[in-house]
């Protein structure tokens, strides 16, 4: 697979939404939350004013698509 590592677009900030989801942890057998949990404090502090401080994105492109981002 080709790929390559590139900084996020600011236009794809809301990308950290879906891989902040993705990132949790559900153990086998376990249903996973709904996608409602990234709003609680807890993970808010991820996103919240994400860009407007020093903060950098990466993401990973596979061809046209964004497929992981830190």
């Amino acid at each position: 697979m080709n790929y390559r590592i590139r900084e996020l677009l600011q236009e794809e900030y809301s990308l950290f939404e879906n891989f902040l989801y993705e990132a949790i942890f559900v153990p086998e057998g376990m249903t996973a939350p709904p996608g409602s949990i990234i709003k609680q404090p807890e993970l808010q502090v991820y996103l919240t004013d994400f860009g407007k401080k020093e903060d950098v994105g990466l993401v990973a492109e596979a061809g046209s698509k964004v497929v992981g981002a830190v």
